[in-house]
């Protein structure tokens, strides 16, 4: 964890870099699974910790009401996962927000 010298937030690199790996990028295929990339990056640990809490987060924003994802455009699709990000897990770095947001108005397109 660090503070982000910006935000004053406390950042979790750590996660924040398993949230980029675990998505990877939109459209580009990879032959090895998401979270063998995680535990590629973090080791064995990420299985029993981190990739359950990926997990669970990428749930819980799928579980929310569908105005997020109903929207005009994918510009602002990505905004509304970056704001319910920022609200709901601010441990994460921009680059972590921006991989969710990315995954899902490419899923979604």
């Amino acid at each position: 964890m660090k503070q982000d010298g910006q935000t004053g937030q406390v950042v979790d690199v750590e996660l924040s870099r398993a949230v980029v790996t675990y998505l990877g990028s939109p459209g580009v295929l990879n032959a090895r699974d998401p979270e063998r990339r995680v535990a590629d990056l973090l080791g064995d640990r990420a299985y029993d910790v981190v990739v359950p809490r990926i997990r669970a987060m990428l749930a819980d924003l799928d579980a929310v009401s569908p105005p997020l994802w109903n929207t005009a455009s994918l510009q602002e699709m990505g905004r509304n996962v970056e704001r319910w990000l920022g609200e709901n897990h601010p441990e994460l770095d921009e680059a972590a927000v921006d991989a969710v947001a990315n995954s899902y108005t490419f899923t979604y397109k």
